[in-house]
């Protein structure tokens, strides 16, 4: 009798806990993921990486941020800078003047790095829009699914963009990804996340980077297509050298 006592109470308890994942709300679950990936850390931080040949430095501190990447062009050092005054260029430490269309242009290139360098963080901004899709599984592993979308006030140049998180209901780390945009052309790409690192409490991860054979498949739907192995892997997405400075 005590055996099947105890049997009763571990699954009462159990299915009580899985009620309580499953009614949070896309708010609940994003915060805590961005909890996870060491967001409270990562705000008063630098975080510097390479990333296909490029070196990036992400520098915050109580609200102030500084966005750095440097390499050379035509054999000059260039390093572009974003920051809460905006953005620049330098060309052999002097300050270039550019059109808005290439400081718009840069601008967006140089925050899309920094954007995916540290997933989820920053999703919990006045212009995102989430809507908890349920309960997924992926691989016999229990998710989040969780749908980003952005206001066009202050949701950016890729405002359009639609995001879809699986975000884990365990740990809620963000173990997989798709995303539909459209810049010179549009398309849908879904990503896994390999390689992670905690770098004294902040995440660092890496993705293979796959598209569907399908021209106009459904979003949400790329995680069952990546199951039965019927994605193509393009690129891996890696953030390469990583070092976390806390302030």
């Amino acid at each position: 009798m005590k055996n099947i006592h105890f049997f009763l109470v571990t699954i009462i308890l159990f299915t009580i806990t899985s009620c309580q994942e499953d009614s949070l709300t896309a708010q609940e679950v994003m915060n805590r993921s961005i909890d996870a990936h060491g967001a409270n850390l990562a705000d008063n931080a630098k975080l510097d990486f390479s990333f296909r040949g490029i070196d990036y430095s992400v520098d915050r501190n109580n609200g102030d941020f500084v966005y750095e990447r440097r390499f050379e062009k035509e054999g000059k050092p260039l390093v572009d800078r974003l920051d809460n005054n905006g953005f620049s260029r330098m060309i052999n430490d002097s300050l270039i003047v550019l059109p808005d269309s290439l400081i718009t242009r840069y601008t967006a290139s140089l925050n899309s790095v920094i954007y995916f360098a540290q997933l989820p963080y920053s999703l919990d901004g006045d212009a995102v829009i989430l809507e908890h899709l349920g309960m997924d599984q992926i691989n016999e592993e229990q998710y989040h699914q969780i749908k980003v979308t952005f206001k066009e006030n202050g949701g950016g140049e890729d405002h359009e963009d639609v995001f879809v998180y699986w975000v884990d209901a365990q740990d809620f780390l963000v173990d997989y990804l798709a995303y539909s945009y459209c810049e010179d052309d549009c398309g849908f790409r879904f990503r896994e996340s390999v390689n992670r690192r905690n770098l004294d409490g902040i995440i660092v991860q890496d993705y293979n980077n796959y598209r569907s054979p399908n021209t106009d498949p459904i979003l949400e739907e790329l995680d069952t297509a990546f199951e039965a192995n019927q994605l193509i892997l393009l690129s891996e997405i890696k953030t390469e050298f990583p070092e976390v400075t806390i302030q």
